[in-house]
């Protein structure tokens, strides 16, 4: 990337058009009237670009889908998150570079998303003040809390196991002394002994 950006301007819009498919070659000087020699620099061009592939896509129907964002079942909060963030990059959430408006907007998607209730409760917990970082931390130490605390609930059934199994290899290596036939069984042989046989 570094390398293409030393290059003469002209050459750089050679390498954009041989990265991209044919389609996009077509949207630029067909749509966008953006010949092969045109005047604009590879980022305008590319910006050019972005702007045309988001007007196709309606604006409410957009918000609705980062609104809408919740966490999959079994995907990891840093998934979401990313899924989220490339959500929001498509839709102005605030007009201008309102950074704290964007924050807050993100904030709430993100605690109508999330999909643990307890997570739920303490992100309502916080400071009405916390930052995004502040909420995306909260989220990934819970996480990362209840990962580490089922790998400790697994961990003593795996030793009742192995302790199970010890005891029973102990109880094997115990001599065994004969067994001695039960009270009852010693009366019932000796009374088959007992009985006369009978005489020919």
């Amino acid at each position: 990337m570094l390398a293409s950006q030393r290059l003469p301007r002209h050459k750089q819009l050679i390498q954009l058009r041989m990265a991209v498919s044919l389609d996009v070659q077509r949207i630029l000087e067909h749509t966008l009237g953006i010949a092969p020699n045109t005047s604009l620099t590879v980022t305008e061009v590319l910006d050019t670009l972005q702007s045309h592939f988001r007007s196709q896509r309606n604006e409410a129907l957009r918000r609705r889908k980062l609104l809408c964002c919740k966490q999959a079942d079994g995907e990891s909060f840093s998934d979401f998150f990313v899924r989220l963030k490339n959500l929001a990059e498509e839709v102005d959430l605030c007009t201008g570079n309102a950074m704290p408006c964007a924050e807050i907007q993100l904030k709430m998607v993100l605690l109508m998303g999330v999909r643990d209730e307890e997570l739920i409760q303490r992100l309502i917990s916080l400071d009405t003040g916390a930052s995004l970082q502040d909420v995306v931390t909260c989220c990934r130490s819970y996480e990362a809390t209840r990962h580490t605390a089922s790998a400790i609930y697994s961990s003593p059934s795996q030793l009742r196991v192995t302790s199970t199994f010890k005891k029973g290899r102990r109880h094997d290596k115990t001599p065994h002394s004969p067994q001695q036939p039960s009270s009852g069984q010693r009366v019932k042989t000796q009374h088959r002994t007992a009985v006369p046989s009978p005489v020919h």
